[in-house]
């Protein structure tokens, strides 16, 4: 008897090889208002000045976008909406996704909301949220003295 594995896109085997069981969970208890299929990816980047989160919409509108900081938890939400549909027209496919949705993430700190800088084009939003001054220590070096 052959064992078939599910297969799993390479770029997750290698840097989370629990997205797929997550992936999973995420859609067995999701009772918010997102789509399957219709959650946005975000890559989160950090540097000594901030951090940098991107994510790919395709085919929804910056109007359509709304970005929101509470304290810590930063949430990007929206709408992506259907074409006009002809009612002349019969579909025989239909696999894109349309609707609401909705993605938080907690931030290691509490930024400044008037110094996040949000900009979008060809469909990737990208946000620039800068490190509050009292955030930046200095890392102290401790030497280790021999005996």
């Amino acid at each position: 008897m052959a064992r078939h594995p599910i297969p799993a896109p390479k770029k997750y085997l290698v840097s989370d090889p629990f997205h797929f069981l997550r992936q999973e969970f995420d859609r067995l208890f999701d009772s918010g208002p997102t789509i399957q299929g219709l959650q946005p990816e975000f890559e989160v980047k950090e540097n000594k000045n901030g951090i940098k989160v991107t994510t790919e919409l395709p085919g929804v509108s910056e109007t359509d976008v709304d970005i929101s900081l509470i304290e810590d938890v930063l949430t990007i939400s929206g709408e992506k909406k259907s074409e006009v549909n002809d009612e002349n027209e019969t579909y025989h496919i239909m696999e894109r996704s349309y609707g609401t949705f909705s993605r938080s993430i907690k931030l290691p700190y509490t930024p400044e909301e008037k110094k996040i800088s949000a900009s979008f084009k060809d469909g990737i939003l990208s946000l620039d949220i800068p490190r509050p001054p009292e955030i930046k220590q200095n890392a102290h070096k401790i030497v280790i003295r021999k005996e």
